[in-house]
């Protein structure tokens, strides 16, 4: 085996960053679609805040499934961020030990 040579270790960085930077991003995604997950969450309304015709038409049940609807959508994002971000994390560190294992291999191939 060929010893790793500098571009080979930058692209090795490269890549583990890349993977690291992402697992972030993502994590925090999940985070931020927690506060307009409560902000909808504080926007109830009435039957009083349509008045009688909007009640008599559903519009405030129509609303309040709309806008539960929409929390659970926020909250399935959330969690699909947090997973991915946990898969992300999960492919990085293989990639560590499998980059790791690899070079202890080149270092007993090559006498060391």
């Amino acid at each position: 085996m060929i010893p790793l040579g500098r571009n080979d270790r930058w692209l090795t960085l490269k890549r583990r960053s890349a993977l690291y930077g992402r697992r972030r991003h993502l994590g925090g995604a999940g985070q931020d679609a927690e506060a307009p997950k409560q902000a909808i969450g504080s926007l109830g309304l009435t039957g009083h805040d349509v008045s009688m015709y909007g009640v008599d038409k559903g519009i405030d049940t129509t609303y309040a499934g709309a806008r539960s609807a929409l929390e659970n959508m926020l909250g399935q994002a959330a969690q699909n961020f947090h997973d991915l971000a946990g898969a992300l994390r999960h492919a990085a560190d293989m990639y560590d030990q499998t980059e790791a294992d690899q070079q202890q291999r080149i270092r007993r191939a090559a006498g060391h």
